[in-house]
């Protein structure tokens, strides 16, 4: 029984360590289309990742440009840039997933204080 839990431990001991996969490559120049509400919004993203997955870089919509901070772990896009709107401030925050074949990221937006949702695509430029 002891060489059984000896053999069990050095099978499974790998795979503890195992490294999680690097995350899905978003840096670059993306057009975004949003819907919240029936009002369409399209920006253009800037976005810069580091190493870990964090996100920086600029959203340009035609109130502004803003910067925007999120991460990226494994094929999950998740930021956020604040905004205005009829001169409220806001917190536009987007949750995605990454397709690589096509080269998009889709998903849900989130306003607030405004408690507004829609949907999200964004296309890498140049693709």
């Amino acid at each position: 029984m002891k060489r059984f839990l000896a053999v069990a431990c050095l099978l499974v001991s790998p795979l503890a360590f195992a490294a999680a996969p690097p995350p899905a490559n978003v840096a670059g120049t993306w057009t975004t289309q949003t819907e919240v509400q029936g009002i369409a919004v399209n920006e253009t993203c800037k976005l810069v990742q580091a190493a870990d997955g964090a996100l920086s870089g600029t959203c340009e919509t035609s109130g502004g440009t803003f910067k925007l901070t999120g991460k990226v772990t494994d094929t999950s896009v998740n930021f956020s840039h604040p905004a205005a709107y009829q001169q409220e401030d806001m917190t536009v925050s987007f949750y995605g997933k990454y397709d690589a074949p096509t080269e998009t990221v889709a998903g849900s937006i989130d306003i607030q204080p405004i408690n507004a949702g829609g949907a999200f695509a964004m296309k890498r430029v140049g693709q």
